[in-house]
This record gives structure tokens, sequence and C-alpha cells, in this order.
């Protein structure tokens, strides 16, 4: 009996119509719309993690299912929405469901006729769009569906998802997969679209670089080192590939291949090379034994001829005359530096030795911590490199001989040396064994061998010009003030404060002579050629000596110039043109010209003819700009004279006796 009162009461719950709940009816809908939004919302979550487990299918009960019925109808009415009444409940008994049947009509008969004939409308179009009993909009062009009804079918496909067991898990997965793409569902005819649109990527792949060959290099959009290979500042046109090649070569022929004389860039001297017989590239000549005895009875007859000459050896070999003196023909031209002057003092002007006659290369060096490189050709005198030492005021620089590098120094106890051509800068931090202060001071060997520093205490160090090492000093009396080099390397001359001059022989670094200077006063300055020695004094006299010495002394003397007796030497020439000390003295390549400037005075500049020992009347004159002269130099063979002022600039003057006519 329990148990029979028990179902009786279960079937009464069961069979309970919405319409007898004391509860008022307003309230059991907001319970009802809160329950299905938060169905919605748990459908959502589920669509998101993917595949719906089996599992979840069965898991409400009978009870449940029988209340989510009633309240579906009492929402929607009539059986559900697209046939789900008769589809998601199958399972059920037709007793509960003629039960919903019956709840569903009361509901409208109740509350059906307070909608608008608007709703109506609404709501007969919702019901014809989804008459089809299809539980998933296909959306075939990837956007989303946004349609007032999107809560009803999204609370409707999860119904379909959970209860349907006739659902195959095949179908779910290629659902979930749709939308993790993005659309519902995908035309099979994608996939040959997406092959095309693989094809047109390849010929738009194509066509770029087509259009690049096309449009060629450059040289604005580039790096930044590809400007330097432009003619013409407002150049912005790009290059085709043999353009680019041309300017490249171009570019290393004025900048690298002038201190380092490689021809391989040059296109012109690969061709002449390879339309030479091959006879002519033998290292006999063309083969002929007449045509060698020809030349050596040439090379015979110009020894000769030298020999029974009385005539002077300063000529030069290009025009072949001697120069007038009094008379010098001058021409000044752009300046050297024009294109990027020096924002201080000039300290430095040199021209490279190696390099073209016509168009050499220029250096420049300041005390604005610059070392710049000028092409000079007489007309734009380019700009071709430049470097900025922040830790370096420098107030001396030179090449190391025929090669690429540049030594420089200042007011420090390091100095560094760039390589012009790979571009690298070494630092040499102190000369090991020594305790200088400062480095400021130095000269070059013509070979670039060995570099002189004016050290401490009257000692002259010695660095080897490759290896950046000490490798001996040189000892003289009183504090050393200027040092020079013979022209061929052998011997190096030092004076100061003592007046003396001394002569080392630079291998054995024995002192092999020592004479005292006629003025007497303390020594600024030295310069010598393989004929003549200059020595200049603070008191602005500047003397001329032959250079002349014994071989015999080349290995006897002492180890240092202090022990050995000074001669007297006559000098050939005292020049008194200059006022104040002579801190600069300069021999032109063949040895004609001597510039002699000061620093301490404007204009302070004088070239003398050396054959006969006499200044230029004609120039300089008291109207040329040379202000504080700093530097000067002759450039190889002697067609260029350069001079720098402690306004920073670089005045270029040609030298019109040794240009071709």
């Amino acid at each position: 009996m329990p148990k029979k009162k028990q179902s009786k009461k279960a079937q009464e719950q069961k069979h309970v119509s919405p319409l007898n709940h004391s509860v008022d009816d307003s309230q059991d809908g907001d319970k009802a719309i809160s329950r299905r939004n938060n169905r919605t919302k748990k459908a959502n979550k589920a669509s998101s993690s993917g595949k719906l487990h089996k599992d979840n299918k069965h898991a409400l009960s009978e009870t449940k299912l029988a209340e989510e019925a009633a309240l579906t109808a009492m929402l929607f009415g009539g059986g559900g929405v697209g046939g789900a009444s008769s589809g998601a409940w199958a399972d059920d008994d037709d007793d509960d469901q003629n039960d919903q049947i019956n709840d569903a009509s009361a509901w409208d008969d109740k509350y059906g006729n307070q909608n608008s004939e608007d709703d109506d409308s609404d709501k007969e179009e919702k019901t014809a769009d989804w008459s089809s009993g299809d539980l998933f909009a296909i959306d075939r062009s990837g956007e989303d569906i946004e349609e007032d009804g999107a809560d009803e079918r999204s609370d409707d496909e999860h119904q379909s998802n959970t209860d349907s067991d006739g659902d195959d898990d095949e179908s779910e997965q290629e659902v979930n997969k749709a939308s993790m793409q993005g659309a519902a569902w995908q035309d099979p005819e994608s996939d040959s679209d997406s092959d095309d649109s693989d094809d047109d990527d390849s010929d738009s792949e194509e066509r770029m670089m087509k259009t690049k060959k096309q449009k060629g290099v450059s040289l604005v959009d580039g790096p930044n080192r590809l400007k330097k290979l432009r003619r013409y500042r407002d150049e912005t046109d790009p290059l085709s590939l043999s353009e680019y090649e041309l300017r490249l070569r171009e570019r290393f022929m004025n900048t690298t291949s002038v201190a380092a004389n490689t021809g391989w860039a040059d296109v012109n001297q690969i061709q002449q090379k390879q339309e030479e017989p091959k006879t002519k590239r033998k290292r006999g000549g063309y083969g002929s034994s007449s045509e060698d005895d020809e030349s050596e009875d040439e090379d015979y007859n110009v020894a000769t001829d030298i020999l029974e000459s009385n005539a002077s050896l300063f000529q030069h070999s290009s025009s072949g005359m001697q120069l007038p003196p009094t008379i010098l023909d001058v021409v000044r031209t752009r300046d050297g530096n024009l294109s990027d002057p020096n924002n201080s003092v000039l300290s430095a002007v040199q021209f490279h030795p190696g390099s073209d006659e016509e168009n050499p290369l220029l250096m420049t060096a300041g005390m604005d911590k610059m070392l710049r490189f000028f092409r000079i050709d007489g007309e734009e005198n380019p700009k071709i490199h430049g470097i900025h030492f922040p830790t370096l005021p420098i107030t001396c620089a030179s090449f190391l001989g025929d090669s690429g590098s540049v030594v420089m120094s200042g007011r420090r106890p390091f100095f560094y040396v760039y390589d012009a051509i790979s571009g690298n800068i070494q630092k040499i931090q102190s000369i090991i064994g020594r305790k200088e202060r400062s480095l400021e001071k130095f000269t070059v060997s013509p070979s670039g061998d060995v570099i002189a520093f004016v050290g401490n205490d009257g000692y002259i160090i010695l660095v080897d010009g490759k290896s950046r090492q000490w490798i001996g000093d040189l000892k003289m009396n009183g504090s050393v003030r200027a040092i020079t080099f013979s022209e061929d390397g052998e011997f190096i001359m030092g004076s100061g404060s003592d007046g003396d001059v001394y002569k080392w022989n630079v291998r054995s670094r024995r002192c092999v002579e020592r004479f005292h200077n006629e003025d007497g006063t303390i020594t600024s300055a030295l310069a010598a050629t393989s004929n003549f020695l200059a020595v200049g004094s603070e008191s602005g006299v500047v003397n001329l000596y032959t250079e002349k010495y014994s071989r015999t002394s080349l290995y006897g003397g002492s180890d240092s110039g202090v022990g050995l007796n000074a001669t007297e030497r006559n000098p050939l020439k005292s020049i008194m043109n200059l006022t104040t000390s002579a801190d600069s003295l300069k021999f032109s390549a063949d040895g004609q010209i001597l510039a002699l400037s000061t620093r301490r005075e404007t204009n302070g500049l004088k070239l003398l003819h050396v054959p006969t020992q006499t200044v230029f009347s004609n120039w300089p004159t008291s109207k040329t700009p040379l202000k504080y002269v700093w530097s000067t130099d002759f450039s190889p063979g002697s067609k260029y004279f350069a001079v720098g002022n402690d306004h920073g600039k670089c005045l270029l003057y040609r030298l019109k006796h040794y240009w071709d006519e």
C-alpha cells in the first residue's frame, strides 16, 4: 500500500498543470526565462570546449526532462520548435505528452490574446524560417548571423545536442571543426580556390622579383653607405645592376686603390691585359734578343749622357725644365677641404706619397678630433671618408709610407693607427718602458718602418711601424724639439734646446755626426733631402746645409751624441725672411722649393728657390689670405701645394711649372 500511495502522489505531481499553481504566473515566466538563459550559457561553454561527451546526454532525469518540456511549451506554445517535441522527447510516455500539450494550450488561452498583431506577424515569420527542422543556420559567407531569434535557436541547438541519441560522433566533430574555422559550413569548391590563391601568390612573387630587377638598386632607400655612390646630392633614381657594379668599382678605385696599388678592379686594365699578345707577357718581353739588346743600349746611352753633362739635376721629369728663380707661376684652386672644412686649427696636412700626381689623395687632421680624406682634382675635390676620435685632439698625423695606414697623436700618452683599407682602428695605450705624458710630436721614415716620437729628457723614442712596439731610444743633450729622417731613411737627425744637430744611423743606433748650428738658438724645425738639410730656429733664421757625409762613418761614432764633439759647419745660406720662430719646413718632391712658415704671425709663409737660395718675390703677397699657417705639404710631383691655417681651411695652389703645357 505505501508504494501505491507514493506512485499516485508522484503521478499527481507529474500531471500538475501550470494553471493550478498558487504562485503568480508572471513569476513563473521570469523563472523560466532565467532557466533558459542559464541553459544558453552552459550550451555556449560546451560548444567552445569542443565535442560534447556522450555521458552528459543521459544526465538529466525523466522528471527534469518533463519539467523542461512543460516550460518550453509555456514559453513558445505548440509542440516545440521545429518538431522538437516529437524528436527530442520521443522516449516519454504518451500521457506525459498529452499533459504537456494541454498545459501549453491553457497557457496560450490565458496569455495569447495580449500579443499585438505585429508580434503575431513576427512569430509567423520565425515559425516559417525554422519550420524546416534544421538545428543549425548555415553561414556560407563566414559571417555571424544576428537575428532576433538567436537566443531561441541557441537554446534549441543545446537541447538537440544534449538530448538526441541519433546523432553520430562524426557529425559533431565536423560541426565543431567548422565552427573553429570561422564558418559553419565550407564550400567544397574552396579547395580549388585555395589552390588558385597559391598560384596567384607565386605569380605575384615572380612579378615582384621582375619589378625589382627592372627598378634596380636604390641609393636612397638602402643602407647609408650606398649614398656615397651618388654622383650628386639630389640623385634619387635607382641604378641598374651594371651601373651599380660600375659605381662600386669607381668607389674602390677612388678610395682603397689609392693606398693599396691594386688594379684588379680596373676594367680597362683587365681588357688590355686580355688583348695583349701572349709573347709580350713572357718574362723576356717579346722573346727577341735584338730588342733586348736595343733596350740595354738605350739605357747605357741615357746613363752616359747624364754623366757627361754638367747640367743641374733639379729638373722635372715631365717638363724637362729647371724651375725659374724669383718668379713662381702659381694659381689658387678650390680649397682642398671645402666640402667638409675643419672646425678648428688644421694642424696636419699631407698628400699620400703613392697617390696619382694629377689626382692625389689629401689627408687633413686637426684639433676638432676629425681625420678626413679628399680626392684632389682641382675642381670639386670631393670628400672620400672621415672618422672621429672622441678622446684625441690631433696635433700630428702622417701616413705610414706608401701604405694606407695613418698615425695620429696629440697631447695624450697614447696614439692611434688607422688602416684606411680595412677600416680598423688600433689604439696603443702607451709605449712600454716609457712614461711620457704626451706624444704630440713625431715623424715617420719614408718607408713607414720606423716611427720616431719626441720624448722627455733628450730621448727620441723609436717604435716599429708594423708591430707598434718599442725598439730603441736615442739620447742627446738638452731637450728634443725637432726630428726628421733622411730621404733614404738610413739616418735620423734631431736637434733641440742646445742648438746642436745630431745624426744617428737607424740600424746601428749610433751617432755618426754632431755639429753646431750657426744661429746658436733653440732649434724648432728640421727638413732634409738627399742633398740639403734645412735647420730652423726660434729666432726665425733658417740655415741651409749640404747633406754630405762619409760612408766610413756609417758604423762609427758613439752610442749617443753626448760624448761626440761637435764640429763646425758653415751653412750655404741663412734665410732671414721670417721674424718669428720657424715652426715648419717642407721640401718639394724634386727638392727645388723649400716652404718655411711660422704660426706666430699672419701670412707667415715664404718659398725658397733652393738651387739659387733665393726667395720668390711674387708669391705670397700681402693680400694672400693665408692667415696663421699651421701646416704645409707638396703633392707627389709637386703639382699642388697645400696650406692649413687656423680657420680650419686647406688652401690649395697649383704650381703651373710642373704641369704639362
